[in-house]
């Protein structure tokens, strides 16, 4: 092969997979921002604000999946049909989807506002000052929408947008407040956080509607199959994201918040090998649901090897970097929080295995399996929160991190045997074998 070939070949590759890379720059720079945040809180405040911080920022994420009950999922699942049919989706339909998510999300603030410190001891006991509610609050709604105008956007294949607005606006906002100066308490860095959610809603709203199809060239889909695929994929989601929130608050609840802190700042420094499993997937959930669509499974299942391929080829030499230079990291935050390497370690290597094992669970609920993938996800999770406090009890921090880095790849293996036996499709080769629906009568 001439070098002039071999470049034609790398730059026919590169505008392939251009919206993974640029996505992968978006959840690295929305890493970056992250770690920002946790740098700039842990360095000035220590440990102890910085688990209060983690813990209000995380519930509200997590809060925001449970109110937007999986419509934002299912907008990726049922909105993808436009680009496969080459149409927009209707104003009419858009509307729908955006009153009915806020209507949600607003009855869990208002649930959280009206429960007062009934609501926040149980979430925080004594952790987190009780005046914290109403930034909660406002960070909530602006999470909620940035993740279901970023999910939108994602199934019209604006992957770039769709990422900018939910993963980079908000930490980016946080970190350069912190920077700046302008806020210098943790109760500062909320509202800062809480301005970003905003901001990042306004931004994927104006840029959802400008892309509405017209009358003449529009889809329509109705509430009632996204509600019927919402539920299920409305569970996956609490399931799957509760991990996060879960972990911050045993420990918070059991070792205190600054172990709680030390906690956070392993997990943003592991959270770079998510850039590529999260910012791929992100790409790759609406290219596999727009082949389901065209009833292409050997297409679904190409597209499914190859993300799990790109993110093991990222990973793996991430999580040797971050293994080897973790210790060093972590004592630039502060010399207290190099003792939360050995955690780190577990936890990087949690995020390795997740990346190698491929999106089974994805292609589970892009294929309109939701309701296995639910089952699966309630399982482990379940699991997860019978053995964590115990783990915690036992071990500490360690025994928290060990419970959380085994469960995404566990779940993984499970939806790997469901995803072939019920579609047919070897997700790490990407082969899909003929069912018997697909044979002739």
């Amino acid at each position: 092969m001439t070098p002039r070939s071999l470049f034609n070949l790398i730059a026919a590759k590169a505008r392939d997979d251009s919206a993974v890379i640029i996505a992968l720059i978006v959840r690295g720079l929305a890493v970056v921002a992250g770690f920002a945040v946790t740098y700039l809180i842990g360095n000035s405040l220590g440990p102890e604000a910085t688990g209060q911080f983690a813990l209000v920022a995380q519930t509200a994420v997590f809060l925001s999946i449970v109110g937007l009950f999986g419509l934002d999922v299912s907008a990726v699942r049922h909105f993808s049909k436009s680009k496969a049919t080459g149409m927009g989706i209707a104003i009419g339909s858009l509307a729908k989807l955006v009153g009915a998510s806020f209507g949600f999300i607003l009855l869990i603030a208002a649930a959280m506002w009206l429960g007062g410190n009934t609501v926040w001891g149980w979430l925080f006991g004594g952790v987190v000052p009780a005046d914290f509610l109403l930034v909660l609050c406002v960070m909530l709604i602006g999470r909620a929408g940035a993740a279901l105008f970023g999910a939108i956007l994602r199934s019209q294949h604006a992957f770039t947008l769709g990422q900018i607005v939910p993963a980079l606006v908000v930490p980016l906002v946080t970190a350069i407040a912190l920077a700046t100066g302008i806020v210098d308490t943790v109760r500062g860095a909320l509202w800062a956080t809480a301005a970003g959610g905003l901001l990042a809603l306004t931004l994927g709203a104006v840029a959802t509607f400008s892309r509405a199809g017209t009358d003449g060239n529009a889809i329509r889909v109705g509430m009632r199959p996204i509600f019927a695929s919402s539920l299920p994929l409305w569970g996956v989601g609490v399931v799957q994201n509760i991990a996060a929130w879960y972990g911050l608050a045993v420990a918070a609840q059991m070792l205190g918040a600054a172990d709680a802190g030390l906690y956070r700042a392993a997990i943003q420094i592991a959270a770079v090998l998510q850039i590529a499993s999260m910012a791929i997937f992100s790409v790759y959930s609406a290219k596999i649901s727009t082949a389901f669509h065209a009833q292409d499974r050997q297409a679904a299942g190409s597209f499914a090897a190859r993300s799990m391929r790109l993110s093991a080829l990222l990973a793996v030499p991430a999580g040797a970097v971050l293994i080897v230079g973790g210790k060093f990291i972590l004592s630039q935050i502060g010399p207290e929080f190099a003792a939360a390497y050995p955690i780190l370690v577990v936890l990087v290597i949690g995020q390795v295995v997740f990346a190698c094992t491929g999106p089974c669970g994805m292609v589970l609920a892009m294929s309109g399996n939701e309701k296995t993938n639910l089952l699966i996800s309630i399982s482990t999770t379940a699991l997860l929160l019978v053995v964590a406090p115990i783990a915690a009890h036992f071990a500490g921090l360690m025994g928290v991190a060990v419970a959380m880095a085994s469960i995404l790849p566990l779940r993984n293996f499970i939806a790997f045997i469901m995803v072939y036996r019920l579609e047919g499709i070897h997700v790490w080769s990407g082969r899909a074998k003929p069912l018997p629906t697909d044979e002739p009568a």
